[in-house]
């Protein structure tokens, strides 16, 4: 992975939201994106992080081995440490720097190379090639036009190979097909000096092109597969994991998550890129609870331990059971009451052994193989519940349906 942070000046516009600064908020954005790739199932290997401002890029991760990667341990905390200067912006300039970065690192065909961007964009001081240029004027969406810094900067982000996956977050004033930064100072009074206009060149009194920071970012994320976040100043930081959109993590996210097991995978669910939706994905959201700027819900339920009856009768009231394996497991003669409970496993939520009496209301259960694996004879009476993944019975199964059930595959 590649980390290019924007150290100009208009990174030090205050967020109404939350009173941080842009740079301080990608800081916090930068070291959340290292941390969450790094608990992927394939991990993250190596990371280098640069920082752009002035006339070019500064490597903050130098390595005795010279390559400018560490680990990721390592680079959170120079992330941590970095600083912002008051100076101009080469955006074009270090974009095709940590391009050429991330192409040049790792091993032939078995790295996947990241490029994470966390920039307010305003191009205004990339001096020379390979990726100076005019603003596109024409064309607002890839490859731009030809000879322009868009089109420069996205002809080498998406060619040649190996392929880089480019996440670029951008910080702006405004919503809308036309944002950029504009609050500039104190970089504005190095452009005057410079005798440049601020964000946008300038012909004749008019805007040069209608190409902005968000048609580029948005064409590098889609081209290579990639995600483009957009963070207004004056609304809530976006947080992975919050997938109700109140920017908070809490129970109301982790059981819409449960409720997408064996969904075709989205990057907002399939947090940890195995390329589906699961328990594995579950696990890592919770981690996330109470992260973000919004007021997380309480938490209806109280944790259990898995549940394993060899006879008799086990009441679960208001309980959360979770876990990679059968979270409810029966090998005898069993009655089980489940009320007001979420049950969520990343096998079967509820397995049969023998013969079991099941009683559920008003509950959630979820098994990302089966909610209900039963090799034997089970009589369920059910009411008011969710019932996530396949079904899978050798023997006899009796279902009482007293009403309000949903049954999802």
């Amino acid at each position: 992975m590649v980390v290019l942070l924007d150290a100009t000046g208009s990174m030090q516009a205050i967020r109404p939201d939350n009173g941080k600064t842009r740079f301080a908020q990608s800081l916090l954005d930068a070291e959340d994106r290292v941390s969450t790739i790094a608990g992927e199932v394939q991990g993250l290997s190596k990371v280098a992080v640069y920082k752009f401002f002035g006339t070019g890029v500064v490597l903050e991760t130098p390595s005795p081995d010279g390559t400018g990667f560490v680990s990721p341990g390592d680079a959170i905390l120079k992330i941590r440490a970095a600083t912002v200067t008051d100076d101009v912006t080469p955006l074009a300039g270090a974009m095709c720097t940590a391009v050429d970065a991330a192409r040049g690192s790792g091993a032939a065909g078995t790295t996947t190379r990241f490029l994470e961007v966390f920039s307010d964009g305003a191009e205004n001081n990339t001096i020379g090639p390979p990726c100076a240029g005019p603003f596109s004027e024409f064309l607002n969406t890839a490859p731009f036009d030809t000879g322009s810094w868009q089109n420069l900067v996205w002809v080498r982000t998406t060619n040649p190979l190996p392929a880089i996956q480019v996440d670029p977050t951008l910080y702006h004033d405004e919503t809308g097909a036309f944002a950029f930064a504009k609050k500039a100072d104190p970089e504005a009074a190095k452009l005057a000096a410079l005798g440049r206009p601020q964000a946008r060149a300038l012909a004749a009194g008019l805007a040069a092109g209608p190409a902005t920071d968000t048609d580029l970012f948005a064409a590098l994320a889609a081209d290579t597969g990639g995600t483009f976040t957009e963070v207004v100043d004056s609304a809530p930081v976006p947080v992975v994991g919050d997938l109700d959109g109140d920017f908070d993590v809490d129970r109301n996210d982790a059981i819409a998550m449960a409720r997408r097991f064996g969904a075709p995978a989205i990057p907002a669910f399939d947090l940890n890129g195995d390329g589906k939706i699961g328990f594995g994905d579950y696990a890592l959201l919770l981690a996330r609870f109470g992260s973000g700027s919004g007021t997380p819900a309480s938490d209806p339920y109280t944790k259990s331990p898995a549940i394993n009856c060899a006879g008799g009768t086990v009441t679960i009231d208001g309980k959360v059971i979770e876990g990679a394996g059968i979270t409810i497991n029966t090998t005898g003669a069993c009655r089980v009451i489940i009320r007001n409970s979420l049950i969520v496993s990343g096998t079967a939520a509820i397995t049969v052994r023998g013969t079991a009496l099941l009683e559920v209301d008003n509950s959630i259960i979820v098994g990302e193989g089966q909610w209900l694996s039963s090799m034997g004879a089970t009589a369920m009476s059910a009411a008011n519940t969710v019932f996530h993944g396949p079904r899978k019975v050798i023997g006899a199964f009796v279902l009482v349906d007293r009403g309000g059930n949903t049954f999802e595959q």
